[in-house]
């Protein structure tokens, strides 16, 4: 409560230094998701899981064999109830950019093969709620376009909308998402008037409310 900190682990000692690392709580204990980094420059979605005390080792969410020699940073997102999570990343592997979202019901210990949530012209900064067991709502960037749908873990993708239009310059930053209530509230920056905006919507059908 104070601050202090309690214990420190090292979970890996190759990453890829500057995309961003996400973790979430299932009902086994805390999962940490990130980009790895192979000594051959392979970057794709690594987990760790905290079982019985002790930091399970790296293990792929899902092989893209994504080779690149310079961080995309472009950072995974994950959000989980329970022992189900989901997560949602991108990947250029192939020289082919998507958004994949896989989905687990064992608390990390084996992933679904992924879904492409995309329409063609990702480039990554995605976002993650988890609604239930079996949805998700995704937000990622498509362009300068800021797009959002449900996910089922059964395969199936709703329609998408369009929640704002942004900027692709790294200036422009992360959109986030998250939820209250009925609602899913999303903040970005303005890279053109420098400022942060935000807007919400009925996340039961993705109606827009107000920006």
């Amino acid at each position: 409560m104070n601050g202090n900190r309690l214990n420190e682990w090292e979970l890996d000692n190759r990453t890829c230094d500057c995309c961003q690392t996400t973790a979430a709580i299932t009902s086994n204990g805390p999962v940490v998701v990130y980009r790895d980094r192979s000594d051959d420059e392979i970057r794709d979605m690594s987990i760790v899981r905290f079982i019985n005390n002790e930091w399970t080792k790296p293990q792929p969410v899902h092989e893209d064999r994504w080779k690149i020699a310079g961080c995309p940073v472009n950072g995974p997102r994950i959000s989980s109830k329970g022992n189900y999570l989901a997560v949602v990343w991108f990947t250029a592997a192939s020289d082919s950019a998507h958004v994949n979202v896989s989905f687990s019901a064992d608390g990390g210990a084996t992933f679904d093969s992924p879904i492409q949530v995309d329409e063609g012209g990702a480039i990554g900064r995605v976002d993650l709620v988890m609604l239930d067991a079996e949805r998700v709502i995704v937000s990622w960037m498509e362009g300068t376009s800021i797009k959002a749908r449900v996910v089922h873990n059964d395969g199936t993708i709703d329609k998408s909308i369009e929640v704002a239009n942004s900027s692709g310059a790294r200036s422009s930053g992360f959109p986030q998402m998250t939820r209250a209530a009925d609602k899913l509230v999303f903040a970005w920056t303005d890279d053109k008037e420098k400022n942060i905006k935000v807007a919400s919507i009925k996340w039961a059908n993705l109606e827009l409310l107000d920006q």
